[in-house]
């Protein structure tokens, strides 16, 4: 009995030990990796042409959930069966379609702003409110003779210009005197015009020149004109057209030595020019904004190119050419050179000239 018992005790705890080494086995092995869930989505599997109607009411309620077709919609018809109304130059929306088409709009041209630089764009009369010193000596080079005259103009309005001229001296023999010599003279020319703007291309001028001493007094009529083809070319003329006697002769500011001669012979009451006609133009070739190449040709006809008076010295028509340059560091300031002819048929009258001028 004793004996039974001690062999039921070993055989219970032998199956204990067992039990345990088998379990800390299984514990220590390692669990297997889950495999990862598909991409791509299961597809419905249609049922057998053949099968039977499902047996029960659960299975035929998630058959029917599982296997329900889709029904499509189809697309209405387009507005346009025939294509008319289409516009292939429309704007085709590409990431909104329900946004507003986009209209492109014409570039507008820059307005200019201030008085321009450029030569050839600039107007007849000065802008309101803008003043302009300017500086125009010249010479002849036989015989020897120069000029010099001051001119100021002032923009009363953006269409009206108010000018003033005074001829600051020149060099030459004295007419008065026999056998002087080459000498600086005093100007005594002045002369007050006004210049108004119809068009922006086209003008009117009058002036009053007036010599001091004696006094001699004329009428200048100008038509001033100009034309620009884009911003290179500026074509124009006829800015000094007339110049008309009104009592003695007419001075001029272009030859302090004309009007010298003149008040000389008034003296011995000689019979004078009744005036002159010039047929002027000019064309400006804009180089760059700064810089501007200028030519100017025209006829000259003293006493009107008649003569009846023998109011002209020499030939009564002249034929004069001029070309040079405009160069405007700043927009305030100009400085010009040219050379030409005042008369092409005489080559003494070969006449460098400058121009300096100056806004405010």
């Amino acid at each position: 009995m004793y004996v039974a018992r001690m062999t039921a005790r070993r055989l219970i705890s032998v199956l204990s030990v067992g039990l345990i080494a088998t379990a800390s086995v299984v514990a220590a092995q390692p669990k297997p990796a889950k495999k990862p869930a598909s991409k791509t989505p299961k597809r419905p599997v249609a049922p057998a042409k053949d099968s039977a109607a499902p047996a029960s009411a659960a299975g035929s309620a998630a058959g029917s959930a599982a296997g329900s077709t889709v029904q499509m919609t189809e697309d209405p018809p387009p507005s346009d069966m025939a294509g008319t109304a289409e516009n292939p130059d429309a704007p085709r929306p590409v990431a909104d379609p329900d946004a507003p088409p986009v209209v492109v709009a014409a570039p507008t041209r820059r307005e200019r702003v201030g008085y321009p630089i450029e030569e050839a764009a600039r107007p007849i009369a000065l802008p309101q409110n803008m003043s302009e010193v300017s500086l125009s000596p010249h010479a002849a080079v036989s015989p020897f003779t120069a000029t010099a005259s001051l001119r100021a103009r002032y923009g009363i309005t953006s269409k009206v210009q108010l000018g003033l001229t005074y001829v600051l001296g020149g060099v030459f023999r004295d007419p008065e005197t026999v056998g002087a010599k080459q000498a600086f003279h005093p100007g005594k020319a002045v002369g007050l015009d006004v210049t108004v703007m119809l068009q922006d291309w086209l003008g009117v001028s009058l002036g009053v020149p007036v010599y001091l001493s004696p006094v001699a007094v004329s009428l200048t009529l100008g038509a001033p004109i100009k034309f620009t083809f884009g911003d290179k070319l500026a074509l124009g003329g006829f800015d000094d057209l007339l110049n008309i006697k009104l009592d003695r002769f007419a001075p001029t500011f272009y030859q302090e030595l004309q009007n010298a001669t003149n008040a000389a012979t008034n003296v011995s009451n000689t019979i004078h020019s009744q005036g002159e006609l010039r047929v002027s133009l000019f064309g400006i070739y804009q180089y760059q904004p700064d810089f501007a190449i200028i030519g100017r040709a025209g006829i000259q006809m003293e006493d009107f190119a008649t003569g009846k008076t023998d109011g002209c010295s020499g030939e009564c028509l002249t034929n004069f050419i001029s070309a040079g340059f405009h160069y405007s560091p700043r927009r305030y300031l100009d400085l010009g050179l040219s050379i030409g002819f005042d008369d092409l048929a005489h080559g003494g009258s070969f006449a460098p000239a400058g121009f300096l001028a100056f806004r405010i």
